[in-house]
């Protein structure tokens, strides 16, 4: 199996979903302020994860261009995962709970239960690739997280539909 070349396809999707992203926000106009959380929340979750997985998917190849041993490079692309994941849930899901308790900001069940499951999957699958923990801090470890995050972001994506087609229009008052 090619791994640099899963690797490059794993991003190419990443950018192709934070791109799509990009341009559901345009038509989104005025829906896209922060004074509108039921779109706002889930358009900059549905960049951040994009995002993510770009760098996550490239972080083995800047590694092993500087030479570091295979090893290495699984482990501490894990752990980048692991962080900029974290990293994501720390900004989001705060402000997603205080906005769905407060009644602005409406959470699916079928959508966020699988979601909030999924994002600490791919933390502990990859804390333990990078520790070494069940993993042989392996390309596999990390490819896992990474397609648990093709799940994060094509869901994250799926949910930015819905709400931007059921957000109202300020212009409009409908």
């Amino acid at each position: 199996m090619d791994m640099q070349g899963t690797l490059e396809t794993i991003a190419q999707v990443g950018v192709t979903l934070a791109g799509f992203a990009g341009i559901v926000g345009a038509l989104a106009g005025d829906k896209l302020r922060p004074a509108h959380p039921e779109v706002w929340l889930p358009f900059w979750a549905m960049i951040a994860s994009g995002v993510g997985l770009v760098f996550g998917a490239l972080a083995p190849q800047i590694l092993d261009a500087f030479g570091f041993r295979e090893h290495v490079v699984w482990s501490a692309s894990s752990a980048f995962v692991f962080l900029l994941t974290g990293g994501n849930l720390l900004f989001f899901l705060p402000r997603i709970l205080r906005a769905a308790r407060d009644g602005r900001f409406r959470r699916i069940p079928a959508i966020a239960h699988p979601l909030d499951f999924t994002c600490f999957v791919v933390m502990a699958t990859q804390l333990a690739n990078a520790l070494g923990i069940g993993f042989s801090q392996s390309a596999a470890g990390l490819l896992l997280g990474l397609y648990l995050l093709l799940f994060v972001c094509s869901m994250n994506f799926a949910y930015l539909l819905y709400v931007i087609g059921r957000a109202p229009d300020d212009r409009t008052g409908s």
